[in-house]
């Protein structure tokens, strides 16, 4: 597989498994035979609209975004993954469809991938797996509507603080427009806001 190799250590995806289920040695040798490793350059692209996706990816290291394309030709950051997440499109992975994703490193990076005849065979022989992904995707579902929420019912300098909170270095990873895009606001706004919050302290 170009551009892949097996992998020999994989104690992050272990460790934020064990957060949802119990596992044992057996089962980290286990995953192991499934997974293989990508590192990937700053500014290298996991996939890009039109893509196949064949693969589901877990950030071992690194920072990544999400993003699509509007007509118009803006970009709008959906998503930013760090370590111990799952990022990509899950949904064109297990439909098949083309993404219309962008998945692109802002870091240096590495991930770990599962191809969809693995993950399927991986599904059937390890139950562990499948409670695992039924656990992640509840908590994944209360993530996307607590956002829905503060899209429409959240004022724009709270979105920014919650940001803050919840991503404490991302200030100085990510630079300030695509904060902006990801908050759903011009780079003006956000500019005031931080001004209003500065000015506050």
């Amino acid at each position: 597989m170009e551009g892949y190799k097996e992998i020999q250590m994989a104690e992050l995806l272990y460790t934020k498994m064990k957060e949802y289920v119990s596992l044992d040695k057996e089962d980290f040798e286990l995953l192991k035979n499934f997974f293989y490793s990508r590192s990937l350059s700053k500014g290298e692209f996991v996939y890009r609209e039109g893509d196949a996706v064949n693969h589901a990816v877990f950030v071992n290291s690194g920072l990544f975004r999400t993003y699509i394309i509007d007509e118009q030709g803006t970009e709008h950051i959906l998503q930013f993954a760090l370590p111990g997440w799952w990022t990509g499109d899950l949904g064109s992975f297990i439909s098949g469809e083309r993404t219309r994703f962008y998945v692109e490193a802002l870091e240096e990076s590495e991930i770990l991938v599962i191809s969809k005849q693995s993950w399927d065979e991986l599904l059937e022989k390890a139950p562990f797996y499948l409670d695992y992904h039924r656990k992640l995707l509840e908590r994944g579902l209360v993530s996307i509507q607590n956002r829905l929420l503060q899209t429409y019912s959240t004022d724009a300098a709270k979105k920014y603080l919650n940001l803050v909170e919840a991503f404490p270095d991302i200030l100085h990873r990510v630079p300030l427009y695509m904060i902006a895009s990801y908050l759903g606001m011009s780079r003006e706004t956000l500019s005031r806001v931080r001004s209003q919050i500065v000015n506050k302290k």
